[in-house]
This record gives C-alpha cells, sequence and structure tokens, in this order.
C-alpha cells in the first residue's frame, strides 16, 4: 500500500507501534476456567489462576516434543543441564512425566551432564557449584556425568574423561588462560564467543556419541532464540537459521539437538519453579557490557523492546520458523558442521560479497580502447571462485582466529 503523504495525517506517535497494554489482576479472572482468581499475568494480557498455569505449562511442554514424534520409547537421550531457571523446570518436567502411570508418560531414558565451564571464577568456588549442581540432581533421582571444558579445548577438541563424581573433574585457576589461548591476539568478543558456542556445541555431540544417546535436549527458552536468530543473521549464518534455532537441529547424523523449551519465556519458568517450591541454582554474575559483542547486544535489543511490546520475541520465532533452505548440500562446514549450500549459476549472497571485495581491490582500468563491456568481461576472466569450500561463509571469517 503506498504511503506517500502519510504523514499529513499522521503525528510521529501514530507512526510507531503501540506498545502492549497491560492488566492487573483485580476484578479479573482466569482466562482458562473463567472462575478461579488469577495468580499471574504472561504476556502482560493473559492471566492465569495456579491450577490452570501448571496444567497449561506441562501440555506445552509434552506437546512440543509429542508433536515432533523424534524421540522412540527407550531411546537414550542427553541432557545438557545448566544452572538457572530453565534448567530446573525441564528436570521437574522430565521428572513428572517419567513418573506418571498413563499413556502420556515419557517413555525414554535420561542422562544428565554437566559441562564444567565457569573458568572466570576461583577454583573453590567452581567446586561448591559442582556440589550443588550434583545434588539437585540427585533431588529428582537422576544420574548426571561432568566433563570438563578446559580439557576438551586442551586436548585439541578431544573428548577427555567423563565423571560420575564432581571431586573427580580438575580444575586449575588458569583455566580461563587455557581457554584464551586457543584464539590469536587481539580477537574481538563477537567472533570468541562465536567459536566458543561452536565447540561447546560440538563436545555436547561428542559426549552423546560416548554414551550412545540419540537426542540432547538443551534448555533454550524463546528469549535465547530470538536473539540468537537475529545474532545468527548478523554474522552471515542466515542459511543456518533453521537448525540453529527451530527445535530439532539435526546437522549431524548420528545425534539430533532438541530444543524443548524454546516456546517458554524466563517469567513463566520463574513462576512454574516457584509454585512448585523450586529453588534453582543461582550463582555470580559478571558484568556484562552489551555493546562489546553482536551476541550480547542482540540479547539486549530483544530483552529491552520485549518489555513494551510483549510480541516481540513471538514475532522473531515465527518468522524464523518460516525460513528453510533450499538445497542443504551434501557438503559440511567443517567447524560449525552446518551445510554448505550448493553453487548454482546465481552468485549467492556470499559470492556476491567476495566478489565485491575483490573487484574494490582492483586497480581500474581507464583506458578509452575498451568499452564498458570489454573492461566488465576482462574484470570475471580474472576472477576467480575460491576453491577454499571446507567452511561455511561465516566460519572461513573465524577459522584463522583459532591456533592449530
Amino acid at each position: 500500500m503506498c504511503s506517500v503523504g502519510d504523514e499529513n495525517f499522521e503525528t510521529e506517535e501514530e507512526k510507531c507501534m503501540p506498545a502492549g497494554g497491560k492488566i492487573t489482576l483485580a476484578n479479573t479472572k482466569c482466562n482458562k476456567c473463567r472462575e478461579n482468581d488469577p495468580i499471574v499475568v504472561l504476556r502482560s494480557k493473559d492471566a492465569y489462576c495456579e491450577a490452570c498455569f501448571l496444567a497449561g505449562a506441562t501440555h506445552k511442554f509434552k506437546a512440543l516434543l509429542g508433536k515432533h514424534k523424534l524421540i522412540r520409547p527407550n531411546d537414550k537421550v542427553l541432557i545438557h543441564h545448566q544452572i538457572g531457571h530453565p534448567s530446573t523446570a525441564l528436570l521437574h518436567f522430565l521428572r513428572c512425566g517419567l513418573d506418571l502411570t498413563t499413556h502420556k508418560k515419557l517413555r525414554f531414558d535420561v542422562i544428565f551432564v554437566y559441562v564444567e565451564d565457569n573458568s572466570q571464577f576461583t577454583v573453590d568456588y567452581r567446586k561448591e557449584v559442582l556440589k550443588k549442581i550434583e545434588n539437585e540432581i540427585k533431588l529428582f533421582k537422576f544420574v548426571i556425568k561432568f566433563v570438563s571444558f578446559n580439557d576438551y579445548i586442551v586436548n585439541n577438541n578431544k573428548l577427555g574423561d567423563i565423571v560420575d563424581n564432581p571431586d573427580n573433574l580438575t580444575l586449575n585457576e588458569d583455566d580461563k588462560i587455557n581457554i584464551n589461548n586457543i584464539f590469536v591476539s587481539k580477537l574481538n568478543k563477537t567472533n570468541k564467543n562465536d567459536i566458543l558456542h561452536i565447540k561447546k556445541r560440538n563436545l555436547l555431540i561428542e559426549i552423546a556419541k560416548n554414551l550412545n544417546c540419540k537426542f540432547i535436549l538443551t534448555p533454550e527458552i524463546s528469549s535465547d532464540i530470538a536473539s540468537q536468530l537475529l545474532g545468527e543473521i548478523s554474522l552471515g549464518r542466515g542459511s543456518h537459521v533453521p537448525i540453529d534455532t527451530g527445535f530439532c537441529d539435526d546437522r549431524n547424523q548420528d545425534v539430533k539437538i532438541l530444543r524443548p523449551l524454546r516456546l517458554f519465556d524466563m517469567k513463566e519458568l520463574a513462576f512454574y519453579n516457584k509454585l512448585n517450591s523450586l529453588d534453582p541454582i543461582s550463582i555470580k554474575q559478571t558484568e556484562i557490557n552489551p555493546y562489546s559483542s553482536v551476541q550480547d547486544l542482540m540479547k539486549k535489543f530483544v530483552n529491552d523492546l520485549q518489555v513494551n511490546y510483549p510480541a516481540t520475541v513471538t514475532t522473531i520465532m515465527k518468522t524464523g520458523d518460516k525460513l528453510a533452505i533450499n538445497d542443504n548440500g551434501k557438503q559440511k562446514c567443517q567447524l560449525c558442521m552446518g551445510p554448505i549450500l550448493n553453487s548454482n549459476e546465481e552468485l549467492s549472497s556470499a559470492e556476491s560479497t567476495s566478489f565485491s571485495h575483490w573487484v574494490s581491490t582492483q586497480k581500474p582500468d581507464n583506458s578509452k580502447e575498451k568499452s564498458r563491456q570489454e573492461k566488465y568481461d576482462s574484470i570475471l576472466k580474472h576472477y576467480k571462485v575460491s576453491e577454499n569450500n571446507n567452511y561455511c561463509y561465516s566460519c572461513k571469517k573465524i577459522e584463522g582466529s583459532i591456533k592449530s
């Protein structure tokens, strides 16, 4: 629709999307049962009583797993345990689902794993955190394994010991230095975060293979997915959005990564834990400059926008769910294991960027004897498409930042 002349009829405030309205619990009833008094308001407009809220949260978790029908009975599933409300809620969801005696019971076997990567803290504090995690898992009667991320890095991306007792995990004060030593000097934080994220995902896949697990469940929530989606596009990984932010990451043929909490937000899970008398583990929070990296900036952007516009995260996620790769290709990136798109007659966005960069570095041909078409044909004749197809576009930018 044409918008020319709209400024004559709208004020500056009317041009902007209005902020979402907020409701109060006074004189309102539960949106679901329409009978009981609500105790929680979600998305600034949906009020629920305790029974309806807990039933709805449980149904949402099981419905997402059941919708995709990927996990079969007796499959072994690895649960990536982290610190915070999402992981504690996931613990409770799984325990309740496995303890059911109805046909809705979860029928797969679970193994929890905690990847120790708190190298920014002292050894004593890290040991204290590990003990708390062990006690939390024992409270739910699950089995947990512990793996050191530092050992994985020091051993040149080879899986180290998987221990049952956190006391057997080797922790050193110089672990942070060892991790930073894999990067070249003066590497920006954006690329560091990108590399560490890839390496942690690859480590989880190696652990799952070692423990004969076909699936990995991770505790990412909706705000994590939304900020990661925007970050992936910003870093040139737009073709990987379906597998990086969708429900199922199937880039590895043997192990699939599933995100069962991707439809939940932090407030929803915090209330769920509160109503179930669950006390998640908390650790010291280090101060982060939101403008120091693309990933941190996207988190700030999404979270700030979500405060006044509750549909922000949902809109981003639904848009991301509509994206798909037309041609995955058979070749995989050696670093992130994502698909490398097959070349065709038309230049891809990555190839167009590479060509533009190459042209800008060439000496211009100012001869008047050649026509414009002849000059263009001469440029194409000397331009060679990069033969290094071992990495996707984004990984080509960062693979040189890792010390071999």
